[in-house]
């Protein structure tokens, strides 16, 4: 704990959003509903966004930002499909952050775990949305370790393994129905 001690010394503001972001990431993988999982989601990316900002990752800031975005327009998209499906507009704009924030590893684990969570959020089902945002983990974890942003990359870790135990009763409960 003594990296997550000293990024509370060195940046008070940054360890508070990230904190918080940690917190959402937590709890995410627990929601049953389509839109509670959504507003989690946004706790995440506009969370982790200031703390990536704060902290000058300047990929992950953007990516996250645009996630939070574009969680805003899913979660109110609900059962309008050509809404939903606007969402998808947001993967030019992250290739873009991309480009003009490129910072090798770092930005290619921002932009893989981003797509894969946009993708995802377009989902109406909440099979397939846990899918897609289980396997943005490992590219957001990697993010997390290269940049060092502490509470992200444990809430990461944590937020996996509680999000593959529920993929798994998720799949267990559609099979006993």
């Amino acid at each position: 704990m003594g990296a997550f001690a000293e990024m509370i010394h060195d940046d008070p503001l940054a360890a508070a959003f990230g904190t918080v972001g940690f917190l959402c990431q937590l709890i995410w993988p627990i929601f049953h509903a389509r839109k509670a999982i959504l507003v989690a989601q946004f706790g995440i990316g506009a969370d982790y966004s200031i703390q990536y900002m704060l902290l000058e990752a300047w990929s992950g800031a953007g990516v996250a930002g645009l996630g939070a975005l574009q969680t805003v327009l899913a979660f109110f998209a609900g059962e309008r499909s050509w809404l939903r499906h606007v969402g998808f507009i947001f993967l030019p704009l992250v290739g873009a952050v991309g480009y003009v924030t490129w910072n090798g590893t770092a930005s290619v684990f921002a932009l893989v775990a981003v797509i894969l969570i946009i993708v995802g959020r377009m989902q109406r089902d909440t099979l397939r949305l846990r899918i897609l945002l289980l396997a943005a983990s490992p590219f957001g974890i990697g993010y997390d370790i290269v940049v060092g942003a502490l509470p992200a990359l444990i809430g990461g870790v944590v937020s996996a393994i509680i999000a593959s135990i529920m993929l798994v009763r998720e799949i267990n409960s559609r099979r006993q129905e």
